[in-house]
C-alpha cells in the first residue's frame, strides 16, 4: 500500500508539471523564436533580406521589396546582383527607390559584362557594402535598366529593421 500511495503521488506531481508544462511552452517557445531572428547584442534590431527575380519585358524593370513596418526604419547595408542577357546588351542602372515612381535612393556600381560559359550570353554582377535608408510606410523598389534584347536580373537585399 506505502508503494502505491508514493507512485500516486508520483503520478500526480508528473501530471500537475505537465499541465504547468504546456501552459508555459507556447509563450516560452514564442520568446525563443523571436530571439533567434534577432541580432543579440542589439535585440532592437530586426534581420531584413529581400529579393527580386526580375525579367526584362521594357527598357526598365521594377519591383517591390518591401514595404517598411509602422513604426520601424530600415536600414539597408549591402546590395548584390547578377545580370544575364545576350551578347551585346547590358544592364545599365541598378538602384532601390521610394515608391515605384520615386527618388532613387540608392545607385549601385556597375561594372562591364563578362564572358559566360554559355555563347551569346554575358553577365554582369557586383555585390557591395552600402547605407540606405527606409521609413515607416516607404515602399521599397529595386529598379533596373538594360540596353535592350533578352535578359533577366537576380537583386539580393540585406540589413536591419529599427526602431527610431
Amino acid at each position: 500500500m506505502n508503494k502505491l500511495k508514493k507512485l500516486l503521488i508520483v503520478v500526480t506531481v508528473l501530471g500537475l508539471f505537465g499541465i504547468l508544462a504546456s501552459t508555459v511552452a507556447q509563450p516560452l517557445w514564442a520568446q525563443v523564436r523571436a530571439a533567434l531572428v534577432r541580432d543579440i547584442d542589439t535585440p532592437a534590431l530586426a534581420p531584413f533580406q529581400g529579393e527580386a527575380n526580375m525579367i526584362f519585358s521594357t527598357l526598365n524593370t521594377q519591383q517591390l521589396l518591401t514595404t517598411v513596418p509602422a513604426g520601424k526604419r530600415l536600414v539597408v547595408e549591402h546590395v548584390s546582383f547578377l545580370y544575364g542577357g545576350n551578347s551585346g546588351a547590358q544592364l545599365v542602372f541598378l538602384g532601390l527607390r521610394k515608391g515605384q515612381f520615386g527618388n532613387t535612393e540608392l545607385y549601385t556600381q556597375i561594372q562591364p559584362p563578362h564572358a559566360s560559359i554559355t555563347p551569346g550570353i554575358s553577365i554582369q554582377d557586383g555585390s557591395e557594402p552600402v547605407k540606405a535608408y527606409f521609413e515607416a510606410g516607404d515602399e521599397v523598389w529595386a529598379s533596373a535598366s538594360y540596353t535592350g534584347g533578352s535578359a533577366n536580373i537576380d537583386v539580393q537585399v540585406s540589413g536591419y529593421y529599427v526602431t527610431p
